[in-house]
């Protein structure tokens, strides 16, 4: 399995901006990372003016203005000087005149002031005017040297450093291509290393990954390594302009195995909540607090075991006041030992401990406040995505159950939702099923667009076409409305489903204007095999995707895919 890390760029201001794209891969023997910019403009290219060797050229004529503009406080600084030295001729000899009383003092006083002020105005010409002067040089493509950054004035998704051989210089933000003046969209995955194996030990077996959003540009990243006793661990990272900043592993459980974890961020400043079953199959299902300090280290609270006989991927929603939904099929047992079971969609309510301590000090244990099932019938891949502080809806896959004969509706593609009333968890609206007469109803995923609609996008596999659909909770009768029937998006298998809104909890479903709405991130697989496509669209005040764009292919098939949006509204793909 392999550990990819996608970052989409910042959301535009116009229409539909540039994106960016940083995307990580964990292989057996090394983790690596992929760049890919996403754009999501009207064009993929911008016209970048070039330096040529003719006097005659643009850039020289830009370097001729830029070196006058250079010269100008250069020498309005020697007048300066002239005159202050002059000036400090005068209070010299005033000061050997009548240095002793107080009113000569004050005026020795005033004058000085008076002169650091023109010092420091010059001081602030010369900075502007050489900075304009070293920008426009750079831009223009002349690779003479900067001392400071100071100098400088980098373009949009780009920043300055500063080095022994070429002192300061712009450059773009890792998954840009351009001068660093101006950034352009990156058009390719590009690999790099990240984390190799130490020689001589045994290479990570990475498998069940899943990935979080943290505040501050922050994600958290859960895995099992199958190479190490089937320990899991959580590893924390931030996105900055050069790549990522990796936190080191943190082990979810000294006694016990860990498959599935998954990881949230609750509202409360540095907590979070972590589940996890222990076996592959019949195991317990654990819930546990985790308080993330200001360097990104991770300590755990006291496990809580909520159900038992777990074998699937369980999903983790933050609600208000530090709550977690804990979503999971159950099974409870017809009679002890017959191996018999009737089979549930479950919900658990959870309150976990607030990180108020110091680092160090012990987390309590998650406090249980209700159990509350969603669906009667054996349920799989379950997937959710909040749409209000309160709301999230849910898709899962539903079996027929005793219907032999397959003559009552498929359940495969159910979608339903649920809302937090108090310290009450609610399911308000009937399930609906968007397949009823399709099996095969695979990958799925649900994200947020606003308003209280979300999109619901799955593959089919007896049609090899995966589809998507726009519902949106009525404030009215609190029932699921239907936006947009399922249409597909992307044609040929594919085992993975992704989808991202930068809709975000704590907006109350309030919606921006057309121009500068949210943004649907999609990544699916398709006609090329397994290999990822990326796709990102509009949502509009119709609250419907729209103008949607291709945004790039992976080079290499990908089995799976986990994805959270970061404070700054980039996409954090894990696959």
């Amino acid at each position: 399995l392999k550990l990819w890390l996608k970052i989409q760029a910042k959301q535009p201001s116009a229409s539909m901006g540039a994106a960016k794209d940083t995307v990580v891969n964990t292989g057996c023997s090394s983790l690596l990372w992929f760049s890919l910019l996403l754009h999501v403009g009207d064009s993929l290219g911008i016209a970048l003016p070039q330096s040529k060797e003719a006097k005659t050229s643009p850039s020289y004529v830009v370097a001729d203005v830029a070196s006058y503009i250079a010269s100008l406080p250069r020498s309005r600084h020697h007048d300066e000087e002239a005159l202050v030295q002059r000036a400090d001729v005068a209070r010299s000899r005033a000061t050997l005149q009548a240095a002793a009383t107080t009113q000569d003092r004050a005026l020795l006083e005033e004058a000085f002031e008076i002169r650091e002020e023109s010092r420091m105005e010059a001081e602030n010409a010369r900075g502007v005017a050489a900075g304009l002067s070293s920008t426009l040089r750079q831009f223009m493509g002349q690779s003479e040297g900067v001392r400071s950054c100071r100098e400088l004035a980098c373009g949009g998704n780009g920043y300055c450093a500063v080095s022994q051989q070429h002192g300061a210089a712009c450059h773009c933000k890792v998954g840009y291509e351009g001068t660093g003046f101006v950034c352009n969209p990156g058009t390719s995955f590009t690999q790099r290393p990240l984390i190799s194996a130490t020689p001589g030990t045994a290479a990570p077996q990475v498998a069940d990954l899943h990935v979080a959003s943290l505040s501050n540009n922050g994600v958290a990243v859960a895995f099992r390594d199958s190479s190490r006793q089937n320990r899991g661990f959580v590893v924390l990272g931030e996105a900055v302009d050069t790549g990522m900043r990796w936190s080191a592993p943190a082990l979810l459980s000294t006694s016990s195995p860990v498959f599935a974890p998954v990881v949230v961020e609750l509202d409360s400043p540095g907590s979070l909540a972590v589940a996890y079953r222990t076996k592959d199959r019949g195991s317990e299902g654990i819930l546990v607090g985790a308080r993330r300090d200001a360097e990104n280290r991770l300590q755990l609270g006291t496990p809580k075991v909520f159900a038992h006989y777990q074998a699937q991927a369980m999903v983790l929603i933050s609600m208000p006041e530090s709550k977690v939904v804990v979503l999971f099929a159950d099974h409870v047992p017809l009679k002890a030992g017959d191996g018999q079971f009737d089979h549930y969609g479950a919900s658990l309510l959870a309150e976990l401990p607030v990180a108020e301590g110091k680092q160090g000090e012990p987390i309590g244990m998650p406090k249980l406040l209700g159990k509350y099932r969603f669906a009667q019938g054996a349920v799989s891949r379950i997937t959710a995505a909040p749409i209000s502080p309160s709301a999230f809806a849910i898709a899962y896959r539903q079996s027929r159950g005793v219907d032999i004969e397959n003559v009552s509706p498929s359940k495969e593609a159910s979608v339903s939702l649920a809302e937090l009333w108090g310290s009450e968890l609610v399911f308000t609206t009937k399930a609906l099923s968007l397949e009823p007469q399709q099996e095969q109803i695979w990958a799925r995923s649900v994200a947020g667009l606003g308003g209280g609609a979300f999109a619901y996008t799955y593959h089919s596999g007896a049609e090899q076409s995966t589809k998507q659909a726009v519902l949106r909770l009525d404030p009215e009768t609190h029932r699921l409305v239907l936006l947009r029937e399922p249409l597909s998006v992307a044609s040929g298998f594919t085992p993975f489903v992704s989808t991202i809104g930068t809709v975000r909890r704590g907006e109350g479903g309030a919606v921006q204007e057309s121009t500068q709405g949210h943004r649907l991130f999609s990544f699916v697989g398709g006609e090329q095999g397994a290999k990822g496509q990326a796709k990102i669209c509009a949502v509009g005040s119709s609250l419907l995707p729209e103008r949607c764009q291709d945004v790039g292919t992976t080079a290499q098939e990908v089995l799976g895919v986990s994805a959270a949006l970061l404070s700054d509204n980039r996409v954090f793909l894990l696959t």
